[in-house]
């Protein structure tokens, strides 16, 4: 990994790579952390020659599925973007409110789940602790966005 990338400290935040380091208060900056941004990051990163590289990959996506697993526990709902510095909760900013139910939210945790499922935990202490668990929650509550309210 490169010294910049490393220098930024943007892999050092527990709850998903930040969209910038700018506090401008708009939905694209600091502290918002969207799914797509995180997709190309962890499958850059994954594609290493390097193990270590491989794992700060691994990690990345385990922070991102602990927050949107957290967040989805908590309200029932996954984000279109999520606040890195709130304990991840759902993000702000920009012209309008947090999006409920997004699509490509839900896209890159599956993608993360097909990727590491048999590595990734969801960091609680229930019956959600195996893979399988927590794959089968989050695909649950991601069929369960699809209904008619």
């Amino acid at each position: 990994m490169s010294g910049t990338f490393q220098d930024s400290k943007i892999l050092t935040y527990q709850y998903g790579i930040p969209t910038s380091l700018q506090k401008t208060g708009q939905q694209w900056d600091f502290s918002n952390a969207w799914a797509p941004l995180q997709d190309l990051v962890i499958r850059g990163l994954a594609k290493s020659p390097s193990p270590r590289t491989q794992e700060v990959a691994f990690q990345l996506a385990q922070n991102w599925i602990r927050t949107n697993f957290d967040v989805y526990s908590q309200k029932s709902a996954m984000y279109e973007k999520y606040d890195i510095s709130n304990g991840g909760q759902p993000g702000g900013g920009g012209e309008y409110e947090v999006q409920e139910g997004f699509g490509w939210t839900n896209g890159v945790v599956l993608m993360l789940l097909d990727l590491y499922g048999d590595r990734l935990s969801s960091g609680t202490q229930t019956a959600f602790l195996e893979p399988h668990c927590l794959a089968a929650a989050l695909l649950l509550g991601l069929l369960l966005s699809f209904l008619p309210q």
